[in-house]
C-alpha cells in the first residue's frame, strides 16, 4: 500500500512538471534543449500545440489546437509558436519515427512588468 501511495505521489508530481504528451513522451524521447513553458499574456491561460518532431530532433511542425486550448489570440500564438519551433530540441534517433507526434502545452500568465515600466505613466513621486 505504502509503495501504491509513494508511485501515485511522483507520478502525479512528474506529470504535472511535464509539458510535452502524446506520442513523444510516451516513448520517452528526451528533450535536450528545454524551454520556458510560459508566456507574458494579459489573462491566464493556456495554449495547446499539436507538433511532429524529425529524426534529428527538430520541431518541424506545429500547429495550434484551438479545442484544447482556452487562448487563440493570434499575438500570443505567435510568441508560443515560434518559442517551440525555435527553441524546443529533442534527443536524435532513428527508432523513433520519421515525423514523431505529441503535444506542447505553453501557459500564459499576467505580464505585471509592463504595467510597472510603462514609460507614459505619470510620475508617482
Amino acid at each position: 500500500m505504502k509503495f501504491q501511495a509513494l508511485f501515485l505521489i511522483l507520478f502525479i508530481c512528474f506529470s504535472a512538471n511535464s509539458q510535452v504528451y502524446g506520442d513523444i513522451f510516451i516513448d520517452k524521447r528526451k528533450i535536450t534543449k528545454d524551454i520556458d513553458y510560459t508566456i507574458p499574456y494579459s489573462k491566464t491561460g493556456k495554449l495547446v500545440f499539436d507538433i511532429a518532431v524529425d529524426l534529428d530532433g527538430n520541431v518541424t511542425s506545429c500547429i495550434l489546437n484551438k479545442e484544447k486550448s482556452t487562448i487563440t489570440a493570434t499575438p500570443a500564438m505567435m510568441k508560443a509558436r515560434n518559442k517551440i519551433v525555435q527553441h524546443l530540441k529533442f534527443e536524435f534517433g532513428l527508432q523513433f519515427p520519421k515525423f514523431h507526434r505529441g503535444y506542447v502545452q505553453i501557459n500564459t500568465v499576467p505580464n505585471k512588468e509592463k504595467e510597472k515600466n510603462n514609460s507614459f505613466q505619470p510620475p508617482t513621486d
